[in-house]
């Protein structure tokens, strides 16, 4: 089982290696503005967890195992950016705010809001249901 933290580490290194090709410590404790002890700690326990390999100095690279469970975090967290801003969240707030409720609230419910918001997404007027929604959200504050 991961914890809020171990599930962290993995979306950067996720979201690292995707954008440099590689992963190393230092970046991910400049990521998370963390010191680079804490950094080394937590790779020791994704290593141990079979989440990720790593050589001392070297590189960071994700098993089978640790790809599969980054990529579903990474999934839930773009979905639920998506819903924030779907109801009018904007994206700086969607980004902080996903990160809290992915770790905070049930199964059940972030499956529901995941499930929503591929149904939202694939309706064939779904811009159009946006762009009403968001006229309507402006008339409410407006």
């Amino acid at each position: 089982m991961t914890t809020r933290n171990m599930e962290d580490y993995l979306e950067v290194i996720w979201n690292l290696q995707n954008k440099k090709g590689y992963v190393k410590a230092k970046d991910i404790a400049e990521r998370l503005e963390v010191s680079r002890p804490s950094v080394s700690e937590m790779i020791k326990k994704l290593s141990e967890n079979s989440y990720i390999l790593y050589e001392k100095y070297g590189g960071i690279v994700f098993t089978a195992k640790g790809k599969k469970l980054a990529r579903e975090i990474k999934k839930r967290h773009t979905l639920l950016v998506e819903f924030l801003k779907i109801v009018g969240v904007d994206e700086q707030n969607a980004q902080t705010d996903a990160c809290k409720l992915e770790h905070d609230i049930s199964p059940e419910t972030i499956t529901c809001l995941l499930e929503f918001v591929e149904f939202i997404n694939l309706l064939p007027e779904s811009s159009k249901w946006k762009e009403n929604f968001q006229e309507y959200l402006e008339k409410e504050t407006g």
